[in-house]
């Protein structure tokens, strides 16, 4: 609706009040409104249905807006369905087992304990038990001195008989309808086993509310004149100021669409890249497979660690001549080698360093990083896989991503390292954090930060974090020290996606992987 309209009093619009706006009745208002306008009383939702040619879920949303413009009536009506239990439909005479009973009589076994034992009963004594106080209740036998005998009239159909072969030849009948007899038999039948199968349906029927019947016509004649579609030639030829056009809900769902996109771990780590280079870090790379030299030993890692043990490492074989010559870091190997043999008090093995590894962390790639540019001023960022030989849990992967990074300057100091994690925590939208003293053997002083859990009302463990020891930077040639920080991807992703099993990201469960949107904060 134009403003120019209001104003100049040339709308259109047929209303009681602001909710009965023409320009509000959608298409499929209009469909429903045109179907109920042919019917003089009630329709039922699948009729209404099948007559408009909407979808379930299209009617119901169409018949909330024009309840809520008190368009329409809605009336709510509940049943129950009744049919044959299976177990009675697999005897083709569906003989109840008071009928039973007086069969088993009238074949010559007249003695109690005969009857109940009876093959008929199959052992079943309870069944057997009901089938003699049904079959007295209905007059058909009297017990004498463990005698059963059957009296006259036990030949003529009882109530629940008359019932079971209605249900029989009808298939299902509607409680409601049942009356006199039928529902007396009803009544005791509902309270047995294996013998009724009840359904509770429900039914809901709409109608025009007949008070706004003249209004409504009005709303349908006058709506044809409302354009919902603005293309390019309205635009063009201004044929859109001269238009009235419909509303529309813009908080309306819209359908799901079964498209393929990323995954949510994908996306996250994209992100996380943003944000570290618009915090002027820059992006690195390097290899899956390392060697303990750039592993290990070049991190003032001893050879005898317990990290460096098979049951933590993934070691390629070296049969097949998997062995590096460190030749390319020759000079920089004798430099460790006398590091480690003056500060561990062992004698280095240049064989261990030669083996190749899974690189069980990322920093002996920001390590190679340092020795090949020798920066005086840096700031690098790697995210990138690493492999643990560990139990899998709902906290821990053989598999996983770390994310990592190092800043050099003659003037880095550690209040700069926590103010570098506090702003990356802070444009992840996580705001409560906060850091204590630890050990690693590569880092000094060495710093662990936690951050709140909202979901798990508890702090919890995130990443690691220091200044790179001499004994690790010295060799490389670098002389300012070098603020690094690192850990694993996967558990800051728990955090954004509110998991608390770590496995769950790599579940393929494809209803939790389309339901998590694409901005997260």
């Amino acid at each position: 609706m134009h403003k120019d309209d209001l104003e100049d009093g040339k709308s259109n619009e047929v209303r009681n009040d602001k909710n009965h706006s023409i320009s509000s009745l959608h298409p499929i208002e209009k469909r429903i409104l045109l179907i109920l306008k042919e019917k003089t009383d009630w329709i039922s939702e699948i009729n209404l249905a099948n007559d408009s040619g909407l979808t379930l879920d299209q009617l119901r949303r169409g018949i909330e807006w024009l309840r809520y413009k008190n368009l329409i009536q809605i009336s709510n009506s509940s049943d129950t369905k009744v049919s044959l239990h299976s177990q009675m439909l697999e005897n083709s005479e569906c003989l109840l087992p008071e009928r039973k009973l007086v069969n088993i009589v009238k074949d010559g076994k007249n003695k109690l304990t005969d009857v109940i034992k009876s093959e008929t009963f199959q052992n079943n004594e309870k069944e057997a038990y009901g089938a003699i106080r049904h079959s007295k209740n209905n007059n058909w036998i009297i017990i004498e001195k463990d005698k059963v005998r059957v009296l006259p009239g036990a030949e003529l159909p009882s109530r629940a008989e008359n019932l079971i072969k209605r249900l029989k030849t009808e298939k299902f009948i509607h409680a409601s309808s049942l009356s006199g007899e039928d529902k007396i038999a009803y009544d005791d039948l509902v309270r047995r086993t294996n013998i009724l199968t009840i359904e509770k349906q429900s039914e809901k029927k709409y109608r025009l509310l007949k008070e706004n019947a003249e209004q409504i016509n009005e709303m349908l004649h006058a709506s044809l004149k409302f354009a919902r579609k603005l293309d390019k030639e309205m635009l063009t030829s201004h044929e859109w100021k001269k238009l009235n056009f419909e509303q529309l809900d813009v908080e309306a769902p819209l359908p799901l669409s079964n498209f393929g996109k990323k995954n949510p771990l994908i996306d996250f780590i994209d992100e996380v890249k943003e944000i570290l280079t618009s915090m002027g870090f820059s992006e690195i790379e390097g290899n899956l497979s390392q060697t303990s030299f750039w592993n290990f030993d070049a991190l003032f890692i001893p050879q005898d660690h317990s990290a460096r043990e098979m049951q933590d490492t993934f070691y390629l074989s070296s049969k097949s001549g998997l062995y590096s010559t460190l030749e390319p870091e020759s000079k920089l190997v004798d430099v460790v080698s006398e590091i480690h043999e003056s500060n561990w008090n062992y004698k280095w093995n240049i064989k261990d360093a030669k083996t190749i590894v899974l690189r069980t962390h990322t920093t002996p790639v920001t390590l190679q990083h340092l020795w090949e540019k020798s920066p005086d001023k840096e700031k690098v960022f790697l995210v990138g896989r690493v492999f643990r030989n560990e139990k899998v849990t709902f906290k821990h992967l053989v598999e996983f991503h770390q994310v990592e990074g190092i800043y050099t300057s003659s003037n880095a100091t550690l209040r700069q390292l926590i103010g570098i994690q506090g702003e990356f925590y802070s444009r992840l939208g996580i705001k409560k954090i906060k850091f204590w003293p630890t050990f690693f053997p590569y880092t000094e002083p060495s710093l662990q930060s936690m951050v709140y859990n909202e979901k798990l009302n508890k702090w919890i463990e995130l990443f690691g974090m220091g200044i790179f020891r001499t004994e690790v930077t010295k060799p490389l040639g670098i002389k300012n020290p070098v603020l690094a920080w690192g850990g694993g991807f996967e558990r800051l992703a728990m955090l954004r996606f509110g998991l608390d099993d770590i496995r769950e990201l790599y579940s393929n469960n494809l209803s939790w992987l389309k339901s998590v949107p694409k901005c997260q904060l």
